[in-house]
């Protein structure tokens, strides 16, 4: 007996501007979908259940990567790093923003950086104004002289 073959998954059809725009569509499509009474309260108990796993809203790398139950060589495997690497990642105090991003969605988060001013905080959209897409990591830039 032969066992059935599994499609491949069929990729073509899509443009470049498809695969650009597929963030905004993923938060419109999720904008809408939390407008559904259930889904936005199943939405915040998910909210609720991690921040009681963490138990903080402030924490170091290391803590959060504990929190979480992973240990520095799991994480290291996951990022394609060292362990070593992981451990000086975690005490460094200034850390790249392409490296944090790694960092938290290996954990399974998403990085949103935001500006206090007074009672109002403001999200920044880190994008390349001009593409839409994500801005080079800071190490590939040179310091200017």
């Amino acid at each position: 007996m032969t066992k059935p073959k599994i499609p491949e998954p069929e990729f073509g059809g899509y443009s470049d501007e498809d695969f650009a725009t597929s963030t905004e569509r993923v938060r419109a499509l999720r904008s809408e979908l939390l407008k559904n009474p259930q889904a936005a309260e199943a939405h915040r108990a998910l909210g609720e259940q991690i921040a009681e796993r963490l138990e903080m809203t402030k924490a170091t790398l290391s803590e959060l990567r504990r929190a979480l139950g992973l240990t520095q060589a799991q994480l290291a495997e996951m990022l394609d790093l060292g362990q070593g690497d992981i451990s000086r990642l975690e005490r460094r105090r200034n850390l790249y923003l392409n490296t944090l991003a790694r960092f938290v969605e290996a954990t399974g988060g998403r990085l949103r950086i935001s500006a206090v001013y007074g009672d109002t905080e403001v999200t920044l959209d880190l994008r390349d104004e001009s593409t839409g897409h994500d801005v080079e990591p800071a190490d590939s830039l040179e310091t200017p002289g």
